[in-house]
């Protein structure tokens, strides 16, 4: 196991943050959209909802006995149940998934940016399933589906496309039955979907201590069929949360909890992952920042603090970029997120192939970020010292002076380095023999093998058949 000796937080100071969470719930709540269905559940749970003023107090008592019913471990389901992603990952390092709700699209054969559309959509889970360190994916905002349905048509596309999990983000409270539904196909049936649960959603505070229609729903849909649940704060250090990053990842940690504690009143033992997504405000402009140094900081240390105090799985953002283009800016923030939040111990990075603040996505930097995510999963990988990996024979036999080339040891290990895809390692002869492309020129080849495979995945006829039905039932039904 690695472990990393940086971290954020003294016993002391983790013990404190812990003890204002929950004063902080205690004494003072939160707000929900009138709900009486979640009311009752709180109520039967013995928190303190008071439907008048709609607001949710959480007793400590209470609220302890309701967040160890969350499971410390759990799957996320694939349509291949022998491929399903065991959270915590058993070698200790990080899942990866792609951006979420990005609209725009960096066309990787023209560069030019466009919205994304449903083939876009269609040929992004394509190139993901070519890319091995990518675990899961969300789907992107397709402009051409229909408004009142893009997240069932997205969805429906997007299980035509991939054998990988899927994260879903409704986008109203009527598509949330619809959505789970498309899962349940996927599946083999709800009993199938709960057991390995093809799709998890997403669940959203309203920052500060707010909770919209939509995201109740979520919850008590998500817990009663038994699909993970990504508990999900997003505050913005400045804007939506206090402008010191202690204040604000003590406010995005009671909003976890809270979101914690109603699935499990819903249904205890319901599995949930602490998604706490910081960003700060640029306070020139007022832009939000997901990879400014303080977004960074803030989410690492949010993260660090729920798995040492709670033992839950954690996600957030471990790739992305506030730039709008591939760039060296990207690069260099990306690769910097991607290393620290896995260093940091993050259960799951998200924001893999994103810019300019999750609003873009580009195929080009998907393929680069999964090379980065290789590099960094090397980075984290634990050591053996046995005799063999401590090279004890070799070093007691080498005489002084010699080298190490042409003995056994070294032609049994030769291999063992990582070894790029697109980056190289050339010199410079070599390098311009082979044209002196850089490596958006070499990215670029290697998308022109990938766009069009000969074993394109493509679902089962029957199940392509229910999903469709299923997306013509939701057309006609949400208003």
């Amino acid at each position: 196991m690695i472990q990393t000796k940086f971290l954020y937080l003294t016993p002391e100071q983790s013990k404190l943050l812990k003890e204002k969470a929950f004063e902080l719930l205690e004494s003072h709540g939160v707000k929900l959209d009138p709900h009486p269905q979640m009311f009752e559940n709180l109520k039967s749970a013995g928190l303190k909802a008071d439907e008048n003023l709609n607001t949710v107090k959480f007793p400590k008592a209470i609220l302890d006995e309701l967040i160890d019913n969350a499971p410390k471990s759990f799957i996320l389901g694939y349509q291949d149940t022998e491929k399903s992603l065991h959270l915590p990952r058993p070698d200790n390092t990080f899942y990866a998934r792609t951006g979420t709700g990005a609209h725009g699209y960096i066309d990787p054969d023209t560069g030019n940016y466009r919205k994304v559309t449903l083939a876009d959509l269609n040929q992004w889970a394509n190139l993901i399933n070519q890319l091995d360190e990518i675990s899961f994916l969300p789907y992107l905002f397709a402009t051409d589906a229909p408004a009142k349905t893009v997240d069932v048509h997205a969805l429906a596309g997007l299980l035509k496309a991939t054998p990988k999990h899927i994260w879903v983000q409704p986008y109203s409270s009527q598509s949330v039955e619809h959505l789970i539904a498309l899962g349940a196909a996927a599946a083999g049936g709800r009993k199938a979907l709960a057991a390995n649960p093809v799709i998890s959603m997403i669940a959203c505070s309203l920052t500060p201590r707010c909770f919209k229609k939509m995201d109740i729903d979520i919850i008590l849909a998500a817990a009663r069929a038994g699909i993970p649940i990504h508990a999900c704060s997003l505050p913005g250090a400045g804007g939506t949360a206090p402008a010191t990053i202690p204040g604000t990842v003590l406010l995005a940690a009671a909003e976890i909890l809270a979101i914690i504690a109603m699935a499990q009143a819903v249904n205890p033992g319901a599995p949930v992952v602490a998604c706490p997504i910081i960003f700060s405000t640029d306070m020139r402009t007022g832009r939000s920042l997901q990879s400014s140094v303080e977004a960074i900081r803030g989410a690492s240390m949010a993260a660090q603090f729920i798995k040492k105090e709670f033992g839950l799985p954690t996600h957030c953002y471990g790739s992305g970029t506030d730039s709008p283009t591939v760039d060296a800016q990207s690069f260099s923030e990306r690769s910097m997120l991607t290393t620290w939040m896995a260093a940091c111990g993050l259960d799951i990075l998200g924001g893999v192939g994103q810019l300019e603040v999750a609003t873009a996505v580009s195929p080009l930097q998907l393929i680069i970020d999964n090379e980065i995510l290789a590099m960094t999963r090397r980075l984290m990988a634990p050591f053996q010292f046995d005799d063999d990996q401590l090279a004890w024979e070799a070093l007691t036999t080498v005489s002084p002076g010699q080298d190490f080339l042409t003995i056994d040891h070294t032609l049994v290990h030769c291999r063992d380095g990582f070894s790029p895809f697109n980056f190289i390692r050339s010199a410079r002869d070599d390098w311009e023999s082979a044209g002196a492309k850089s490596l958006l020129d070499r990215v670029r080849d290697a998308y022109a093998t990938m766009k069009d495979p000969e074993d394109r995945y493509t679902a089962n006829a029957d199940l392509v058949k229910e999903l469709d039905a299923l997306v013509d039932a939701a057309d006609r039904a949400i208003d």
